[in-house]
């Protein structure tokens, strides 16, 4: 039998999405937390995020496309040393692809709406509540005012937008977010919305008491679902065509791997320089 792990005393938005995704998944990436190499559509999201949390630092008359620009040059310059960086391993001509990319979606989101226009209040704000025996954390894009006084929860996407009937269930976690501010602040956010930079659009939901309730209940469910998977040390799978997309495939029963070699063999096949 497979060793046992810790419960976890805490969990993102993100990770109870990898849970449900695939449970071995999370596994490897949120209790064993083992090396993955870097994607460049995920650094790319990295740097798009960090422009917007510099330019949301200025007051509204300064947040400028100029400005935008500049602080693209200033995140160019922050990453360009870093791993997110140097382990995609591109080529001159890719790099310059890829930072291209990062402008096009700069621009992109400046198409999308005017941030002198923004009332917002918090940028990477972080939040958590406690629930039955952990805590729920996580980091908000940005919180904002709306004209009536209203909280809005904004979060970027630069991804590909969903298909309509994939938004609610891509706003869950936005629900989860809204829940903790909540309890932080006792204000129940207005709206919560998702950004979708890349193809400039826009979902938005109104957060309710059921909604609240339902992320309680929801949560403290997969936290128990998580609780036995880590004290019997089964973590089933669950293929789909996202199998194609994770680095984990190669100790993944699915594909004839052993999940209990990925420990020892994932530092050797991703190996991350000495900080």
């Amino acid at each position: 039998m497979s060793e046992t792990f810790a419960v976890p005393d805490s969990l993102s938005p993100s990770s109870t999405s990898t849970f449900q995704t695939c449970p071995l998944q999370f596994r490897f990436q949120n209790i064993q937390k083992l090396p993955q190499p870097p994607g460049a559509a995920a650094v790319k999201g990295n740097v798009v995020h960090r422009v917007l949390e510099l330019l949301f630092g200025l007051d509204a008359p300064s947040r400028t496309p100029q400005a935008a620009h500049q602080f693209l040059a200033q995140a160019k310059t922050e990453f360009e040393p870093t791993y997110d960086i140097t382990g995609l391993n591109l080529s001159e001509a890719e790099a310059t692809k890829f930072w291209a990319e990062c402008t096009v979606l700069v621009d992109k989101y400046l198409q999308m709406e005017d941030p002198q226009t923004i009332n917002n209040i918090d940028v990477e704000l972080w939040v958590t509540a406690p629930l039955q025996g952990f805590l729920l954390r996580g980091f908000i894009d940005r919180v904002e005012r709306d004209a009536n006084g209203g909280i809005i929860i904004s979060d970027y996407k630069t991804g590909k937008a969903p298909r309509a009937n994939d938004v609610d269930n891509k706003m869950t976690q936005l629900h989860m977010y809204a829940y903790m501010l909540n309890e932080m602040r006792g204000e129940m956010p207005a709206s919560i919305q998702l950004m979708y930079i890349k193809d400039g659009v826009r979902h938005t939901r109104t957060p309710t008491e059921q909604t609240m309730r339902f992320v309680v209940t929801r949560t403290n469910a997969l936290y128990k679902a998580i609780e036995k998977a880590c004290t019997t040390a089964k973590f089933p799978t669950n293929k789909s065509s996202l199998c194609f997309f994770c680095n984990f495939q190669r100790w993944c029963p699915e594909f004839g791997g052993n999940p209990d070699k990925a420990a020892e063999e994932a530092p050797i096949a991703y190996p991350r320089p000495a900080a």
